[in-house]
């Protein structure tokens, strides 16, 4: 639900207008791939709006305004009154939210960027929550491969909203555009309901579950942790912590530039058109959620073998996934108007960028089990803060000119970022257990030996 728009943007926005409609200058890039864009000029469904390249930034990068603020809360509620009710709740009023975005557009700009401001609140509770559910349900020697499972769902999500969201915004089904909202709400409402039958707080409570299942899972989970406060001096003091943060805050900054402004690059500089644009804007998560699955399964198999420490397999499974799509980007920056080498480069990357599910993105549950939906929530905050920051920026450049120069300087910085963070990383993570997560006897028994 928080990338339909994206596409469906392509859609809502008037790009017939000139300049003087509303400020954005608009050139002509790779004129001779105007053979992939239909000879006729694109009449969507659904009323059209001037908004322009700052506006449509602003309006892609609202969604993350909300979604920063709720995720240390989402943390903390779900460790404290569990993760289930807390996810589910979530995803519900984002649907809620899905559901009303035509009528918010059509109201003015200020209730559209409300209704994506909501959106983000609600739906930001959901990561931390899933977290704790992890750590809840996992193994230890089972936690990179399940927690990618886990989360690739992102991926695949993306993999069916982009394509069925360009095919519904171009279709005239529920009045074009507004029909790929009502759709991807109205299916996340059903999905709440098998949620609140079929899933369950703890591997205990669950009716089915078998006793061997049961204390498989019981004797392979870290040791449970005394209840006492949560040591916020501790944990923003830990450089290992800061480390999570940082490469959080690289990994969602280029996530989301891509992921919001894939389609506008690909309609604007590659001329494709809206259905074509939607699949096209898939494949690279497509590529990453299977290389997430192929990177878990190394990543456990190297735990196993016990020939190298936890946090340096976490350190090399970041490092492609921040370092890959950074060589790849400044790939795109020297590939000219070669569309199909651009979009090749770009799942690459985006297939690299799956190795940090098994890098930083599970390290919080390494360093703390009993804090992992707090710790997440932390680091989540950042990097949810720069998935608000970077389609304000891109939306900065493009005002100047959509050109393919200015397209350049986007993955020039979001290359850079991808770089800085993944070096502050490796440089100062850990995943081993830390000491204010372990409670007071077994620390003392630890320092004894």
């Amino acid at each position: 639900m928080r990338v339909n728009l994206s596409v469906a943007i392509v859609a809502m926005v008037n790009n017939t207008h000139g300049p003087s409609s509303n400020g954005t200058l608009r050139t002509l890039e790779c004129p001779e791939l105007i053979q992939y864009e239909s000879q006729k000029c694109h009449e969507y469904k659904g009323e059209q709006y001037n908004w322009d390249s700052k506006t449509q930034g602003i309006i892609l990068g609202a969604f993350f305004y909300g979604y920063f603020i709720t995720q240390l809360p989402g943390g903390l509620l779900s460790e404290k009154f569990g993760a289930k009710w807390v996810f589910g709740l979530g995803i519900l009023i984002t649907a809620i939210c899905s559901l009303l975005t035509p009528l918010a557009a059509s109201t003015g700009e200020a209730s559209m960027i409300a209704a994506r401001v909501l959106g983000g609140l609600a739906e930001g509770v959901t990561f931390p929550a899933i977290t704790v559910v992890v750590s809840k349900w996992s193994p230890k020697i089972e936690r990179s491969r399940i927690s990618t499972i886990i989360f690739t769902g992102l991926m695949i999500g993306n993999v069916v909203s982009l394509p069925v969201s360009g095919m519904l915004s171009g279709s005239e089904l529920l009045g074009g555009w507004p029909s790929a909202f009502y759709v991807f709400g109205a299916i996340s409402g059903i999905w709440f309901l098998f949620w609140s039958f079929l899933v369950y707080e703890t591997p205990a409570q669950h009716p089915s579950i078998s006793k061997e299942e049961l204390l498989y899972i019981e004797l392979n989970k870290d040791k449970k942790a005394e209840k006492k406060d949560t040591p916020w001096k501790d944990i923003f003091t830990s450089l290992p912590v800061w480390a999570v943060m940082f490469a959080h805050f690289g990994h969602v900054f280029g996530f989301t530039v891509l992921l919001t402004e894939m389609s506008t690059y690909l309609n604007g500089i590659l001329h494709f058109d809206i259905q074509s644009n939607g699949l096209l804007s898939a494949l690279p998560y497509a590529s990453q959620a299977l290389a997430s699955w192929l990177a878990s399964y190394i990543v456990d198999r190297m735990r196993k073998s016990g020939k190298m420490s936890i946090t340096a397999i976490r350190k090399i499974s970041n490092s492609i996934g921040l370092l890959g799509p950074a060589v790849c980007l400044l790939g795109v920056t020297v590939s000219g108007c070669r569309p199909y080498l651009i979009v090749a480069l770009l799942c690459l990357g985006m297939a690299l960028n799956g190795f940090v599910h098994s890098g930083f993105n599970i390290t919080h549950v390494d360093m703390c089990p009993e804090l992992a939906g707090t710790l997440y929530g932390i680091s989540n905050t950042v990097g949810s803060f720069s998935g608000a920051i970077g389609p304000t920026f891109t939306g900065y450049f493009l005002e100047k000119g959509e050109t393919m120069k200015n397209w350049n300087y986007v993955f020039y910085i979001t290359a850079a970022v991808y770089v800085l963070t993944a070096v502050f990383y490796d440089i100062f993570a850990s995943a081993e257990l830390q000491s204010w997560g372990v409670k007071k006897e077994e620390k003392e028994n630890q320092d004894k030996n």
